[in-house]
C-alpha cells in the first residue's frame, strides 16, 4: 500500500455556526437552563410558556457573543479567564499539598 497525503484541516478544531466544538457547553448549559426554569415554575404569557422566547434568545445572543469573542480573541481565551477567575487572578498558584512533599532525589 502506499502512503496518503495527510490533510492539513484533520487537526482543526470542529466549528458549528462558528463555534468551536470546545465552547458549546458554554452555550448550550444556560440555555437550558433559561429554558427550562420558567417550566418548572409554570410561567407563561398569555398561551405561550416563557421558556420557549427566552431560551430561544438565550442561545441567539451566546452564539453572537461566542461568534464575536472567537474572532477577536485569542484561542482557550475564555477558558484561561475562567480558570483565572477561579483562582482569583492570582499571578502564582500555591503549591498544592502534594507538591510540598520531599521528593526523592532530593538529598537532605
Amino acid at each position: 500500500m502506499r502512503r496518503r497525503q495527510t490533510r492539513p484541516n484533520v487537526f482543526r478544531e470542529l466549528k458549528r455556526f462558528g463555534v468551536c466544538s470546545s465552547d458549546w457547553k458554554y452555550i448550550l448549559i444556560p440555555t437550558a437552563v433559561v429554558y427550562l426554569v420558567p417550566f418548572i415554575f409554570n410561567v407563561w404569557i398569555w398561551f405561550i410558556p416563557l421558556g420557549f422566547p427566552l431560551g430561544l434568545m438565550t442561545f441567539l445572543i451566546l452564539l453572537t457573543a461566542f461568534n464575536f469573542l472567537r474572532r477577536s480573541k485569542p484561542k482557550y481565551w475564555l477558558s484561561h479567564k475562567t480558570e483565572a477567575f477561579s483562582e482569583k487572578w492570582a499571578p502564582v498558584r500555591p503549591p498544592l499539598g502534594v507538591e510540598l512533599k520531599v521528593k526523592d532525589w532530593v538529598d537532605k
